[in-house]
Formats: C-alpha cells, structure tokens, sequence
C-alpha cells in the first residue's frame, strides 16, 4: 500500500538565510571595511607580479636543444596595438565605413613572440646582426627581427609559445583546464 505524505500540515522548512538585497549589500560592504587592508595588499602584490614572472622556452627538435629564451606577459594595451598593426582594413562601399579586411596572422604571431621576449633574448636572438646575416646566406629572406623569428621556429612551435604567453597573461590557466574538464 502506497503511503502519502500529509503536505498541508508538514511546515515549511528553510536551510538558508533569507536575506534581502539591501542586506546582502550591506554585509558586503562591511566584509569589504573590515578586510579592506587585505584587499588592497592583495591588489598591490598582483600588480607587482604583473611584469616580473617569466618562462623559459626551449626549441627542441628530435631530442636536440637548439635554443631557448625566455618570455613575459604582454599588457593588453601592446596586445591591442599588435593586433592592431597587422591587423587589414577597407573601406565598406555600402556604409563608407573602415571594416577588418583580414591579418597577418604569421607576422602578428611573430611580434606577439617578439614583444613577450625578455630584452636580453631579443638582442642575443632576434635582434642579432650576426644571426640575420647568416639566414641571409641560407637564402633566407630577413628584413628584420620577425623574420627571424619566422624562419627559426616552426608552426607548431610558435604556437606553444603563445600557449605559455597565454598562461602569462591569465589565460588557459591549471583552473580553466579543470573547470573545462569537468563540464565536458
């Protein structure tokens, strides 16, 4: 025999806290009063850490080291001005608008690399009168430092690179591969 439950005398039974807006607010705030110091150290170190963390980056071909350097985070104002600068435009014929007409993809990968490398790296690697001299001999057609970036690293290279110049700016961090993970 089926048992029913009684719902009209059973009392309703709360787990949380109702609050109002108003309230949630203010106890936000005074949260915010009485660890305001914490949260400006907080604020102060992240800033701080912005320009100082770096990774090394190695070229490793068939188990072979054939190079290395290290790289930075990029602002987000250098990143809008990369993209910016290999970035194509035309001018709409229906509105008279200036619209994307396309990239550079390989030159905007290239500054990207070129700009997040420390500066030591860029005079002894990309900057290097030297190294470009010797590409030329190869053949190799270098105007300037993202030529030379061009014609050392592979494809798939450059991309870890800018997977790591990513890690660096806060992006495809340990806590997004995890989150992403879980929702699949």
């Amino acid at each position: 025999m089926a048992r029913t439950a009684n719902i009209e005398n059973e009392e309703p039974r709360t787990t949380e806290i109702d609050m109002t807006e108003a309230e949630a607010e203010e106890a936000l705030k005074e949260d915010m009063r009485a660890n305001e110091m914490d949260y400006l150290n907080g604020i102060l170190e992240a800033a701080d850490d912005v320009d100082e963390e770096t990774k090394e980056i190695k070229i490793i071909r068939s188990g072979k080291l054939y190079f290395a350097f290290s790289v930075h985070a990029l602002s987000d104002d250098d990143m809008y001005e990369i993209r910016k600068k290999y970035t194509k435009y035309a001018k709409n014929k229906r509105t008279g608008m200036k619209v994307t007409d396309g990239m550079d993809n390989a030159k905007f990968r290239s500054s990207l690399i070129y700009n997040a490398t420390v500066a030591e790296d860029q005079e002894k690697l990309w900057n290097n009168k030297n190294i470009q001299e010797a590409l030329r001999k190869k053949g190799k057609k270098i105007i300037n430092a993202l030529d030379v970036i061009e014609a050392a690293l592979l494809p798939g290279e450059k991309e870890k690179v800018l997977a790591t110049l990513d890690e660096l700016c806060g992006y495809n961090t340990e806590e997004d591969k995890v989150n992403t993970a879980k929702n699949l």
